[in-house]
């Protein structure tokens, strides 16, 4: 049986994000930062400053003026929105071409990542509640563990499909079963691997279980992500060979009033938005060099 030290030792090899958003994390958490220490960093970035510069004038974000300097992004933008922009285009190119183990090209998954981070916000929304910080980036990252986890997954083939085979357990349980952690467990290593800022850990690692967070706020968060996660697929977003059968924790449904008629709506309203964002931030497959 794979160690499990074998599999968190998989997470210190994942590609590194670029040195400009490891700053901006720091950034970002630092309430003295502001408009113009954003500006340093992503200025002597050409790609960050390209992609910024092409989404702030994009009709998603429909701002009033044209954007012509990145100071004027960062102003018009917000800070916390212009570290999410930066975290997802960095997080699309270390997305491989397939993932192996769960069955998804790089696409579909970037979909899906993308269709979870606009959800969460939408459902926090549409629920009347205040967005937890970085929620967006939270439901992008949930399942960075899979970068790291796929290829064990691959090497324990034959016992994943046993626990899978009469349909009773879910596939993160079979992970557990099979490897000893989950790709929710890995992507908290994932995070802190690189340097993101805390909510974005517990997001990932508590989004198959919000419930069991430590904090309220990581309770809440998690539990946004899981139910927009669920809904995700509910959707046929991204959907893998592990993820066929997914329903919203009945926990969560209480905890939010999930009715059936919400969730309709929510999904309705951001349809068009979750596929005109994934074309703005670039399929993984085609950023590289």
């Amino acid at each position: 049986m794979i160690g499990t030290d074998e599999i968190f030792a998989k997470v210190q090899t994942l590609p590194t994000l670029p040195t400009s958003v490891a700053r901006l994390a720091a950034l970002i958490n630092d309430p003295r930062a502001g408009t113009l220490d954003f500006e340093s960093v992503i200025r002597p970035d050409p790609a960050l400053t390209a992609n910024l510069l092409r989404l702030a004038n994009s009709a998603y974000f429909g701002l009033s003026r044209e954007v012509v300097s990145v100071r004027q992004a960062v102003a018009l933008m917000g800070l916390k929105r212009v570290f999410e922009m930066a975290t997802s285009a960095a997080f699309a190119r270390v997305i491989p071409p397939f993932l192996p183990g769960y069955g998804i090209a790089a696409g579909d998954f970037w979909t899906h990542c993308i269709a979870v981070g606009i959800l969460s916000e939408r459902l926090a929304r549409d629920l009347g509640r205040d967005v937890p910080g970085l929620l967006f980036t939270a439901g992008l990252l949930h399942d960075v563990g899979k970068l790291a986890i796929g290829s064990f997954l691959v090497d324990e083939a034959l016992p994943m499909h046993a626990h899978l085979a009469d349909g009773r357990i879910s596939f993160v349980a079979a992970e557990r079963a099979v490897l000893g952690t989950d790709h929710a467990e890995v992507g908290l290593a994932a995070a802190e691997r690189w340097a993101l800022p805390p909510a974005i850990g517990v997001a990932a690692r508590w989004h198959h279980a919000p419930l069991d967070a430590p904090t309220p706020e990581g309770r809440v968060a998690a539990a946004l992500v899981h139910a927009a996660d669920c809904l995700a697929h509910m959707l046929g977003f991204g959907t893998d060979v592990g993820e066929m059968r997914r329903e919203v924790d009945r926990r969560v449904v209480e905890m939010f009033d999930l009715r059936p008629a919400r969730l309709e709506r929510v999904a309705g309203d951001t349809l068009a938005e979750i596929s005109e964002m994934a074309r703005l931030m670039i399929a993984p497959q085609e950023s590289r060099p």
